[in-house]
């Protein structure tokens, strides 16, 4: 295990975490969900090193103690921040990545992002894995980023919202009322949200400008313009808990899985009873690990037989 301090192109610092493997079948490129960090996901990621992975991790823009120490936790600047994270993300791959068939998995927030990924960089991977993945936030999602975007005009990018941080993740605990906590609808083992709830690198207010390029991000990386960006060949894998409210707001997994059908994308999901959000730290985690490891040495087998052929 091996963490080393990334500078980006405009200076942004950033922690990565280099898990290898010892006889590597393939790479995989972690991204973790809003305000979280990469060592949230080292348990994973040393099940992927056992399995022949080796696994790369980093906390990104806005996430992370080195995001504190350089001011910007939990912001991002509105209508580029998002596109900020793509180039970071690429500039990961352009460092890292080698001859061996590359998959990138991203949880939630990290999802979009490693489904731009997909949609961008293609030819360059073996599968896009979409880990509780938001789908597209429809008229709720249009009118949010809107009354984002006046907000920013009067008190500023960097103002800290909690009033729209509530009115566009509030109503995800509603199902799961009475609540002991405001993040119940995390986890349904009270352990994981309690970690979750007292980690200093987890959660907090965010700012307009974070909110306004996670609401961006949502509506763009689900359109159906961008999903036909996607390349066809290029298999995709949705890992989704049934009582995983972000999964289903708005449009809902039903037609975020539509369009991609409509697109003609080869696209597998993988839906687990009785799970919500973090589904890698749910009380059925091995399970989901095993069927996402299954699907990842299926898949760069693949890769390798067409790169010979």
């Amino acid at each position: 295990m091996d963490v080393t301090e990334h500078t980006y192109a405009d200076g942004y610092r950033t922690h990565v975490l280099h898990i290898p493997t010892s006889q590597p079948i393939g790479n995989c490129f972690i991204f973790h969900g809003m305000l979280e960090h990469h060592r949230r996901y080292v348990e994973f990621a040393d099940f992927l090193s056992e399995i022949g992975f080796n696994v790369f991790l980093c906390d990104l823009r806005g996430a992370g103690s080195l995001a504190r120490d350089q001011s910007t936790y939990a912001h991002l600047s509105p209508h580029e921040g998002f596109d900020q994270m793509v180039d970071d993300a690429i500039s990961l791959l352009d460092h890292y990545q080698d001859e061996l068939p590359t998959v990138v998995l991203g949880h939630s927030f990290g999802s979009l992002l490693a489904r731009r990924l997909g949609q961008r960089l293609g030819h360059r991977l073996a599968g896009v894995i979409a880990v509780s993945p938001p789908p597209h936030s429809g008229w709720i999602g249009r009118i949010g980023l809107y009354a984002i975007d006046l907000a920013i005009r009067f008190k500023g990018s960097q103002y800290e919202s909690r009033f729209f941080e509530r009115l566009l993740f509030g109503r995800y605990n509603l199902k799961f009322l009475p609540a002991t906590t405001e993040s119940d609808w995390i986890s349904s083992v009270p352990e994981e949200v309690s970690a979750y709830v007292n980690d200093p690198d987890c959660g907090g207010i965010p700012t307009l400008g974070y909110l306004h390029e996670v609401a961006r991000a949502s509506l763009d990386v689900t359109s159906t313009a961008r999903i036909h960006e996607h390349p066809k060949t290029l298999p995709i894998l949705f890992v989704v808990g049934a009582d995983d409210p972000v999964v289903h707001d708005g449009e809902g997994l039903t037609g975020i899985v539509r369009k991609h059908q409509v697109a003609d994308i080869e696209l597998t999901v993988l839906t687990y009873d009785n799970a919500r959000h973090e589904i890698l730290r749910e009380r059925q985690r091995q399970d989901v690990w095993t069927d996402i490891g299954d699907w990842m040495h299926q898949t760069v087998q693949i890769k390798k037989r067409t790169s010979i052929s």
